[in-house]
């Protein structure tokens, strides 16, 4: 296949905004990474337009007149239609209170103004891999349950089964973050290639480890209040370090989500790797 021919899809972005200036450099910034934009200056036209044609992600300002950013975003959550839109906010608001609030309303990140464009960048596309990852596992999800309803044999059904997860390997290979599917005991049940390539341990190796194995500062007894937190609010981001394979920590930041994938749980981590420049800022 010839390289023009493998381009993924572009995402379709709402972005929310008041100030005109701040829309078109929003605008502007995620046009040059690829995403298709729709632009919108008000609360109310938000969620007429998110409800008429959802978009894949949407970029909420919190200071806006007549209906703010929080209202805006319960709404969507309100609606069947557009509650799973992951909603990143923006705002100069940098309180913890209002940052807690933001996620309270059912947002799944947060931007502080001024922003950097490699900011946005990462956050946009974390939350749109963890969306399409999401949405795949459902749709693999329901072609299972059908499967499994027509077959007469639990074995036959098992085999079905591990060729979906190995179709979902495939797939999540192709990122370039490190992905990783947790259990409820801490325990890799998945990594992605570049899991095994950033930390430079073999899939095998990881796959005989756990989150404390490459995160010694996560104390072990807090995985159990973790993973309750995640299953009840959906999501969060936090910042740690990794050891790698040959000793080195490197700074990174995790979005750790919560799935159901035939009737089992699990997290899944989607990391991104602090850069020298960022650790500076």
């Amino acid at each position: 296949m010839e390289k023009n021919q493998v381009e993924p899809p572009k995402a379709n972005i709402l972005v929310v905004d008041d100030t005109p200036d701040n829309l078109r450099l929003l605008s502007t910034m995620l046009t040059q990474m690829g995403y298709e934009i729709r632009r919108v200056i008000n609360g109310q036209t938000a969620v007429k337009t998110a409800q008429a044609a959802p978009p894949d992600l949407i970029l909420l300002d919190i200071m806006m007149p007549d209906m703010n950013g929080y209202e805006v975003c319960q709404r969507l959550k309100a609606s069947e239609k557009t509650r799973d839109i992951p909603v990143i906010f923006i705002s100069a608001l940098n309180e913890v209170l209002d940052k807690v609030k933001a996620f309270a309303v059912g947002g799944v990140d947060y931007i502080t103004k001024p922003f950097s464009e490699e900011e946005v960048f990462a956050r946009v596309e974390n939350n749109l891999t963890i969306r399409r990852l999401q949405k795949q596992l459902t749709e693999q999800n329901i072609l299972l349950q059908q499967e499994i309803r027509v077959s007469e044999a639990a074995q036959r059904g098992r085999q079905r089964a591990e060729s979906v997860l190995r179709l979902s390997q495939f797939y999540l290979d192709r990122f370039r973050e490190s992905i990783f599917f947790i259990d409820s005991e801490s325990r890799f049940i998945y990594v992605n290639e570049a899991a095994c390539s950033n930390l430079g341990y073999s899939r095998e190796q990881l796959l005989n480890m756990g989150i404390h194995d490459i995160d010694p500062n996560f104390p072990e007894t807090n995985w159990r209040s973790h993973w309750q937190d995640v299953s009840n609010r959906g999501g969060f981001t936090l910042q740690s370090s990794h050891l790698t394979q040959d000793g080195r920590n490197v700074d990174v930041e995790v979005t750790i989500n919560y799935l159901n994938f035939k009737d089992q749980e699990y997290l899944c981590a989607n990391v991104r790797y602090i850069t020298n420049a960022e650790r500076k800022k």
